[in-house]
C-alpha cells in the first residue's frame, strides 16, 4: 500500500473545549484532564499488566505496540512506571498516528497535567523534524526517540510510525502488548476494521496481550475469531465495561 499523508485527504480540525484538545473529524477528546492520567494507566497498563512484564528478567527487549499516538499521554504513563522501576527490561514502545498533532495541541497535555514530566523542548523539536520530513516524504514517516534509564543499564525506545494504518502496522515488529486507543469504533472505524485486526494479529505471538477501553461486540467477535481470548472487565469510572485478553494460537 502506497503511504498516506492525511493532510492531502480530511482535515482533523482541532478545538479546546474546557482546555481539552477536541477532534471535530472524529468527534472526539484526544484526552482528560480529570482523570485521563489514571484512566490510561487502569485500561492499558492494568489491563496488560505491564508493570509485571516490565520488571521480568528476560534480557529480551519488551515491545509496546500502539494504535493511536495522539497526545502522546499512553506514552508518557508508560515511561513513568517504567522510569520507577530499579532494573526494568529495555523496552520499545510502538505507535502509529494518521493525524498527527501540532505542537501547540501536545503542550496543551503538560497544561492539563503540570505536576507531571511529559514533553519537553528536545522532544517537541525531535518530533517537529521528523513531522518536516514526513510531509515532504511520506515513505518516511517514522520518529524515533531515545531515553535512557537512570542506572544507566537499560534504555527506552520510541518508535511513531505516520500515517494510514493500513500502511503503518505492517511495519511494526512483533508485539507483546497492544494499547488499542484509537477514536471510539463508532466514529474511528479503520481503526477498529477486522482488516486492522488482520494486521494487528500478524504482528502478535501466542500470549501477546491487548486492552482497550471499548467493549462494542463486533470488536469482540471480531478479536475472538482470530484467536484471542476476550475478557470483559469493570471501565474506568463511570463506564460500565472495557475488555482485554491475549491471543491464545496463531492459527
Amino acid at each position: 500500500m502506497e503511504p498516506v499523508n492525511p493532510r492531502n485527504n480530511l482535515k482533523n480540525t482541532i478545538e479546546f473545549k474546557d482546555g481539552v484538545p477536541v477532534s471535530l473529524l472524529f468527534d472526539d477528546v484526544y484526552f482528560s484532564k480529570d482523570g485521563g492520567f489514571e484512566e490510561s494507566n487502569y485500561v492499558f497498563l492494568e489491563g496488560n499488566r505491564v508493570t509485571e512484564k516490565l520488571e521480568k528478567t528476560e534480557k529480551s527487549k519488551f515491545r509496546i505496540g500502539e494504535l493511536g499516538f495522539g497526545s502522546g499521554l499512553n506514552l508518557f504513563v508508560t515511561l513513568e512506571i517504567w522510569k520507577s522501576l530499579d532494573h526494568p527490561r529495555p523496552t520499545e514502545f510502538i505507535s502509529l498516528e494518521g493525524y498527527p498533532l501540532p505542537k501547540e495541541i501536545l503542550l496543551s497535555l503538560n497544561n492539563s497535567y503540570p505536576e507531571k514530566e511529559f514533553w519537553f523542548d528536545e522532544l517537541i523539536l525531535s518530533y517537529e523534524k521528523a513531522l518536516e520530513i514526513w510531509q515532504i516524504d511520506n515513505s518516511r514517516n517514522l520518529w524515533t526517540y531515545t531515553w535512557e534509564h537512570s542506572n544507566l543499564r537499560s534504555h527506552f525506545d520510541l518508535k511513531v510510525f505516520f500515517g494510514d494504518i493500513k500502511y503503518c502496522l505492517p511495519q511494526f515488529p512483533e508485539i507483546d502488548v497492544w494499547y488499542l486507543d484509537g477514536f471510539s469504533p463508532g466514529k474511528n472505524p479503520d481503526m477498529w476494521s477486522q482488516e486492522s485486526l488482520r494486521l494487528l494479529k500478524t504482528k502478535s505471538i501466542p500470549g501477546t496481550s491487548f486492552a482497550t477501553f471499548s467493549s462494542a461486540g463486533f470488536l469482540r467477535r471480531g478479536l475472538a475469531e482470530l484467536g484471542f481470548v476476550v475478557e470483559k472487565k469493570k471501565g474506568f469510572g463511570r463506564k460500565r465495561e472495557m475488555i482485554s485478553g491475549y491471543l491464545e494460537s496463531t492459527k
